[in-house]
Order: C-alpha cells, then structure tokens, then sequence
C-alpha cells in the first residue's frame, strides 16, 4: 500500500449458503482506491458488484457470509473488528448510499431529525443548533432548494430525486474518506441524474472523499469515474482508467458492453446483443466464465479461469484478450 491508498482489497470472496454447497458470488476480488479517487464498479445484474459493495462494510447477512480475503482501510483489516466498531466506522468514515433511499431514511422522523442522528450518534458532544447547521448545509450543497424548511419534512413530502439528494447529504454529513453508491441514480430522471453525478464529483473533489459507484450503465461511468472495474460472474474481468478501457476494451465483455449501449447503434438500426444469458450462481462454466456468450471463444477457454494480466496500468483475465496496437 502506499501513502495515497485509502483502501486495497486482496482476493475478497463472498459465498452464499444452500442446501446444495456454498456458492461463490465475489470469487477472488482485488482492488486498489486511493484518497479522492472516483472507481466505476460495472457490471450486468448478477455479475456480484453490489455483494463486492456490501462486502467491503460488512453488510451481508445470512444465507451470506464473507468467506475469504483482506479489506484493508489505511491498512487495517475491516473482516477482523467486531460489529460495534463497524457501526462506528459506518456512516463516519466509511458511508453507503443505497439504490433505494427509503433504505436510508425513516418514514416516521423528519428529515432534520434523521440527518442530526446521523451527527449526534458519531460526535455527541456537538451542539445541537451547529449539528442542525451543518444539516441545513449539507442539504444546500445537494441542491436542495430552501433547506431549512425542508429539514422539518417528512420523506413522503420529497419527490424521488429529492430523497436521492437527501440521502446523499447524510452520506456527506460527516465528511467521510470513503463513499460506496450503490445503483443510487437508476431509477431517476436522466436530467436529476445528471445533476445528482455533478454534485457528487464536486463533493467528492473538495473534500478528498474517494467513491466506489456501482451500476449497470458505463454511460454514467464514463462521466464520472476516474477508473473503472468491469465485473463478470464475480470477478474483475477488466481494470484500467475509464477513458483507455472506454475507448479501447481488451475483455470481449467490455466490448459486448459498449457495443449494447444505445449511443453505439446507427440511428434505426437494433441494438446488439451480448448473447446468451449471464450465468446463475450454481451454473457457472469450468474454465472461463464468459466462454458460453464470447464470440472469440476457444476450446482452450474451458481448461481453467484466466489469470490477471496486466498491461501498464490495465488489467484483464482472458486467454484471447482484444489488443490493439496502441494497448501494446
């Protein structure tokens, strides 16, 4: 680790329990954030970034269960502290924001009562009247318009968006090292997405604060992030900065990726298609796991799981990776 990494990550996996066996839904997870760094976590529904998400604050529960692996924070391994010192680790220095903010918010309080809690349960010796200011401010840098009034409504009285923001401030409030977002924008307006990813990069960028962002949309990635890490049946397949594996994927799943997002088709004319389906958990391939749906794909391909290869700063596990001359 050096001085700047906030967070490493050595070979995390995350198993679910059944009557048949253990299922590995994050098999071997290595990854590096440094202070202030913005990390895309992509991947189709299935692929194991939100489990990588929970995993790394210790929030999966049973049939789940963190199996294997380090998460190191400023070098200490958060798999070895007990509960309580992750509660006071949660919404301090480490914070989540969920896809859904009614996870985060409490039908029943006022929204300045939730966002004080959030203050008071970390530093109770802070006066109530300056933890309602910092509320008040928290609430005003998400572009929140009349913030103090609005502290004093219920989450039913803000629109879906609205709470997003609200959720936000409280990941915000008490200026943590470390946010993970999980899908927090997919259900909202593109305009209030868009607004949502501004704010979060300028937050981000004037308090230091690094963010991994988990989604489904390499749109949103490219964006915001400063690299980006494309998961497949829970593993990285591909790492590297957002514009190089953007512009130039060597995965032919990051490839089949792009090539699916609406802005890559001629106008009238379909969508490609990444064939087949994602593998379940209990119907993963011997050898690659993409094998099945890659249109390179080898009879080699199904001997074993391709090793971490790395070129410069970018990494991928293919056996038949997609190397332009200006990757070499």
């Amino acid at each position: 680790m050096t001085d700047t990494t906030l967070l490493q990550v050595n070979g995390l996996q995350t198993a679910f329990h059944t009557e048949e066996g253990a299922w590995l839904a994050v098999d071997g997870v290595d990854l590096q954030v440094k202070k202030g760094e913005i990390i895309g976590l992509v991947g189709e529904s299935g692929s194991g970034k939100s489990v990588t998400g929970f995993s790394l604050i210790g929030l999966i529960d049973p049939p789940g269960e963190v199996v294997g692996g380090e998460v190191l924070f400023h070098g200490q391994d958060l798999r070895q502290l007990s509960e309580e010192q992750l509660r006071q680790l949660r919404g301090d220095r480490i914070a989540m924001i969920f896809q859904d903010p009614l996870m985060t918010l409490n039908p029943v309080l006022k929204v300045g009562e939730q966002m004080m809690e959030a203050i008071l349960t970390h530093y109770p010796e802070t006066p109530k009247a300056e933890a309602r200011q910092r509320c008040c401010d928290a609430l005003a840098q998400v572009g929140i318009p009349a913030p103090e009034s609005r502290l004093d409504n219920y989450p039913h009285e803000f629109s879906g968006g609205m709470r997003q923001r609200v959720a936000i401030a409280i990941a915000m409030l008490n200026k943590p090292e470390l946010i993970i977002a999980d899908e927090p924008t997919t259900a909202l307006d593109v305009t209030i997405q868009a607004q949502i990813l501004y704010e979060m990069q300028k937050l981000c960028r004037e308090q230091n604060t690094a963010l991994i962002w988990i989604t489904h949309d390499l749109g949103v990635v490219a964006e915001l992030a400063d690299h980006v890490a494309v998961m497949y049946a829970g593993k990285i397949v591909e790492y590297g900065a957002v514009q190089a594996v953007l512009q130039n994927p060597i995965h032919p799943y990051t490839e089949g990726l792009l090539n699916s997002m609406p802005g890559s088709a001629q106008p009238g004319a379909r969508l490609q298609q990444i064939d087949g389906m994602a593998p379940t958990l209990t119907g993963r391939e011997q050898g690659c796991t993409f094998r099945p749906r890659c249109p390179y794909a080898h009879p080699s391909c199904a001997q074993s799981a391709p090793p971490v290869e790395q070129i410069g700063q970018r990494q991928y596990r293919c056996y038949f990776p997609l190397l332009k001359e200006e990757t070499k």
